[in-house]
């Protein structure tokens, strides 16, 4: 008798268990079809809003709101060093961070961020009356143009980001002529060197590590509504569920500088309302669903995750002048 009671208590047991877990998945899969749409990361482009620039992210205002654990990791994820370099290859700069031409911007066409890279955004560029690579006076007149703006004469500020494998120049003006710069050069060889500080930024194994004993950390988009904007409520109601359904103290972040909708979750592993294997199998279940990306997966091996060409909304299917745009401002 006493076995019989033991057999269906572990049963009940068993069974109350099966529904907990059915619950908490079917719960958390509603939220994620409900809230969040398929993420995928942009691969480079001319324009650095398409790269996920974590030195920005991580050191940023963005972090403030955190847990001072939290902070401290994500401060440590990314590892930099300087070096002065005299002669700086400037075709080497593949990204900048400015232009009137990057992003949609109030009158969408084809601009700087669909192209891979500033050399082929100089070669498909529309030529204008200042703005031209035909002789080596046109080339002349740009690299004048970039010396007098983008660099105002001192050592050019450049950033070697690892995990693309790619230098970016921040600037305020002068892409338009940079990129009609590095294009002719690479197409009629022409050497052109500057001084430059290099910042070489590469990512913390050891931080990415710690991350990851303490934190499930994935990249997550929220939900847009019929072609008519961010959904407001959209990220509300998913970060709304997420904390009702596996615990308190999850810290979000808005990466800053990027060009997409994305969003960054920390939930930390103590604490859980749920089992670190139950939330574990959802997001295994969330990943193979494109809903989110683990971080730590990226932080470990970024490059296959840049997969998404970006695009945009045009109103006509040429590359514009630049003289065209509303300001008739180059930047």
């Amino acid at each position: 008798m006493n076995d019989l009671l033991v057999r269906i208590r572990a049963a009940l047991m068993h069974q109350a268990d099966w529904l907990a877990r059915r619950n908490f998945s079917c719960r958390m899969n509603e939220a994620a079809l409900l809230f969040l749409d398929d993420v995928r990361l942009f691969c480079p482009t001319a324009d650095a809003g398409t790269m996920l620039r974590l030195d920005d992210i991580f050191n940023s205002y963005s972090v403030e709101g955190l847990s001072e654990e939290l902070q401290q990791i994500l401060r440590n994820l990314v590892i930099s060093s300087e070096s002065d370099v005299p002669d700086f290859d400037f075709t080497k700069i593949q990204s900048l961070t400015a232009s009137d031409s990057f992003g949609k911007g109030q009158n969408p066409h084809i601009g700087g961020s669909w192209f891979r890279n500033l050399s082929d955004w100089g070669r498909g560029m529309y030529p204008g009356n200042n703005l031209r690579s035909d002789t080596l006076e046109d080339w002349e007149r740009n690299v004048r143009h970039i010396e007098a703006g983008l660099t105002g004469g001192s050592p050019l500020r450049v950033l070697y980001y690892e995990w693309y494998d790619r230098y970016v120049v921040s600037n305020q003006n002068g892409a338009h002529h940079a990129a009609k710069v590095i294009y002719q050069a690479i197409r009629d060889n022409i050497a052109y060197k500057r001084e430059a500080v290099v910042k070489h930024l590469s990512i913390n194994s050891a931080a990415v590590s710690e991350l990851q004993t303490r934190y499930f950390a994935f990249i997550y988009r929220p939900r847009r509504d019929d072609g008519t904007g961010y959904r407001q409520d959209a990220d509300t109601d998913f970060q709304q569920s997420l904390s009702k359904l596996t615990g308190k103290h999850i810290g979000y972040i808005e990466p800053v500088h990027y060009s997409d909708n994305i969003r960054l979750a920390f939930i930390p592993r103590t604490g859980l309302k749920v089992s670190e294997t139950r939330l574990g199998q959802w997001i295994n279940t969330a990943i193979r669903a494109g809903k989110i990306i683990s971080l730590t997966d990226y932080l470990n091996h970024p490059g296959p995750f840049h997969v998404k060409p970006y695009v945009h909304e045009v109103n006509d299917i040429l590359l514009r002048s630049p003289f065209e745009s509303a300001t008739h401002c180059l930047r």
